[in-house]
């Protein structure tokens, strides 16, 4: 009989995508997968057909560890580690493994500006949370699973060779100007399409409105699943640190990706399934104040934003170039 392990993650879509390697290696070596996830997240995972079942957290968190407890886990993987995830995994009362995080190191680091060296690639950690109970781990890759829901009528609308360009991120000194933006899109010699968020209609529709060539604006009107097709037939992605710059190394995309207030060092770049050369990341390497979060912030703490505002609008469109030709 399979051993049963739970694997909890609460959220957010990066996040979630780049534990798909810690999911495959636990399902190839024989473990019953499941997996404990925010309701509002839960798409990313249920298409995937080596998580048996996917159960949802909400504000009951008490009728989730009732339900769970029935299972009978013989283990439980915590890639959360925080309150809640704790809370779980302790009332499960079975051998628990969690993913470590080095709170201390990141304070320093984001708060007082104490350079350190990198934990790693966060793909990197994660798996090393489970090497106690897997046997090999083999090249780890990071997947996306796509759902069987209709795909938009407006992904029909989509130009035959073009840029997907994601104009938002879930914290403002994460996203790209939209100055920039318009400038970089105006200076390539390419079709742009542009996806989003509810939260980003506006930042698409300035975008559109200023830009002095026609694109194809799908911001707020696409589901993840759809977005992530849009990700899938592009030629580029072109995108800040967010959850949709994972999907697109999921997908094997070429990628360039401009950090603002995070920071590669955090090892949330990219993951490359296959060439290192697929990405590109774009970033202001004279500040000392970066990182300045470890998950991005609303506002720039010191109120310049140069991370972001001193970025040269030349380089991005010369990465952007270069990528497109390889």
């Amino acid at each position: 009989m399979k051993k049963k392990v739970l694997i909890i993650r609460f959220n957010s879509i990066g996040d979630l995508v780049l534990t798909t390697p810690v999911i495959d290696a636990l399902y190839d070596n024989d473990f019953e997968v499941h997996y404990l996830v925010k309701e509002v997240f839960s798409s990313i995972l249920i298409p995937n057909p080596k998580v048996k079942k996917v159960w949802t957290l909400d504000d009951n968190l008490s009728a989730v560890v009732k339900d769970l407890k029935k299972q009978n886990f013989n283990f439980v993987i915590d890639l959360h580690n925080n309150f809640r995830s704790k809370k779980v995994a302790s009332a499960l009362k079975v051998k628990k493994y969690t993913f470590y995080k080095p709170r201390i190191k990141y304070w320093l680091m984001t708060k007082l500006g104490i350079k350190s060296k990198s934990e790693g690639h966060i793909v990197d950690r994660f798996l090393k949370v489970i090497s106690p109970i897997i046997k090999t781990i083999e090249k780890p890759k990071v997947s996306f699973h796509f759902s069987n829901e209709l795909n938009s009528s407006d992904l029909k609308k989509l130009p035959e060779a073009f840029v997907a360009v994601v104009v938002g991120t879930a914290f403002k000194t994460k996203t790209i100007p939209v100055e920039k933006l318009i400038n970089v899109i105006d200076q390539i010699d390419s079709k742009f399409v542009l996806i989003g968020g509810p939260d980003d209609v506006e930042l698409g529709k300035t975008i559109e409105n200023q830009v002095t060539k026609p694109l194809t604006n799908l911001v707020g009107q696409l589901s993840i699943n759809d977005s992530a097709r849009v990700i899938e037939k592009s030629d580029l992605v072109l995108t800040g640190d967010t959850g949709m710059m994972h999907i697109s190394a999921a997908l094997d995309k070429k990628i360039v990706a401009v950090f603002g207030s995070t920071h590669p060092v955090l090892g949330y770049t990219p993951y490359s399934n296959d060439d290192q050369n697929r990405s590109a990341i774009i970033q202001n390497d004279s500040l000392n104040c970066r990182p300045c979060s470890k998950q991005g912030r609303h506002s720039c703490p010191k109120g310049h934003f140069k991370c972001m505002r001193e970025l040269s609008i030349d380089k991005i469109v010369q990465v952007v170039q270069e990528k497109l030709e390889i």
